[in-house]
Formats: structure tokens, sequence, C-alpha cells
């Protein structure tokens, strides 16, 4: 048992004052459980999250009144939700903040032997891991070209020999829940190349 949960001295509750508030509290807790489960029931797995964090949110202001409630005729907490709270509080602040930056760039090749040169000159200084037969893939198309300049140089999408910019966009997200973070080792890459759930605080473009 925690001091928390010790129970004080009678004559401090258990008033007609502290009875009246604990039996509304209860009543409201029971009412929004059964509102909340009934929600719940009815969600097909279709709906917006915010809905399911609505219900969620509700639902817990209810229990903390409850529960502050029979601290107030008791002097015990039958549940110990101050400690939850700093406990999540105690992570979140253990937690880098992360920053979603996603880009676009569409691009024209307008001289293919130049692009290719690059890209195989590019490949002979910085050289990827080899393939299972043991030999480094071939650059022999605009896409294995840019792959390996922008191996070597980071994002050249300005300065890609034989390419001209079609548009280009990149936008800087503030994750907020619901946040699913980027799947690197994801089957389908491109699923995972869209904005996530956030604000966008900065955005950049180009035509």
């Amino acid at each position: 048992m925690t001091e928390l949960n010790t129970p004080a001295p009678a004559e401090q509750f258990f008033s007609a004052e502290t009875r009246t508030a604990l039996a509304e509290a209860s009543q409201k807790l029971a009412e929004r459980l059964q509102a909340h489960t009934d929600a719940l029931l009815a969600m097909t797995g279709d709906e917006d999250h915010n809905t399911l964090f609505e219900h969620n949110a509700a639902l817990e202001g209810v229990v903390e009144d409850w529960n502050d409630a029979v601290f107030g005729h008791t002097g015990t907490s039958p549940l110990l939700l101050d400690d939850a709270v700093d406990d999540e509080e105690d992570e979140d602040a253990e937690q880098d903040q992360v920053i979603s930056v996603v880009s676009r760039f569409d691009l024209r090749v307008f001289d293919l032997d130049a692009l290719l040169e690059a890209g195989r000159a590019a490949q002979e200084r910085h050289p990827a891991e080899l393939d299972e037969s043991g030999d480094r893939e071939p650059v022999d198309s605009a896409e294995q070209a840019i792959y390996e300049i922008s191996r070597e140089v980071g994002e050249a999408w300005f300065e890609l020999p034989g390419i001209e910019m079609v548009a280009g966009a990149r936008a800087y997200v503030v994750p907020e829940p619901p946040f699913e973070p980027l799947d690197a080792d994801a089957e389908d890459v491109v699923t995972e190349l869209i904005a996530p759930n956030g604000v966008a605080t900065h955005a950049e473009t180009w035509a």
C-alpha cells in the first residue's frame, strides 16, 4: 500500500457533501462508460481515428473526476492516475522530437548519354554493394544513373547532367497522433512516401 492509498482520519472526510459528490461522479462514470462501450461496439474500423481518441479522452476525464471524488470522500485513491501521468510525461520528455521531410521531384531526361556517363563515373568513384552474381548493377537506365549520382553527392536535382527539372516540392511536417513512423523495411516503399498526419511548418516548391 502506498501513502496515497492510506485512509485519512474519518473526521476529515465522509461528509454529506463528499457523499453527494461521489454519488454524482459515480453516476456520470456509469453513464459515460456505457456510452463509450456502445460507441466502440458500433465501430467497424473504417472511422476516423480522431473519433476514437475523442471517446477515449471523454472517458478519461470522467474517470479522473470519479477518482478525485473517491479521494475527497475517503482520503484514498483507487486508481493511481497521477503516477501514470507522471510516467507518461517522463517518457515524453525522454523522446526526441520527430520531423518528417517529404519530397518529390519530377525530372525530364533530354540527354540520356550524358546522364549515363555521369552515373557510371559516380559508380566507379563510390561503388555500391555487389549483387548476388558478384557484379555491380549496370548503369544502363536514367533511374540507375540518377541513383548512382545521388549516392555520391546527395540530392543533386538541379545539377544532374542531361536532366531538366519539371517540378519539385518538399514539405517539413511535425507529426501528430495518430503517427505511423516510416517503415524502412516495407515491401512497397512507395506507399511510405506520403506526408504523415501532422502540421506542415515549411514548404518549398520548384518549377
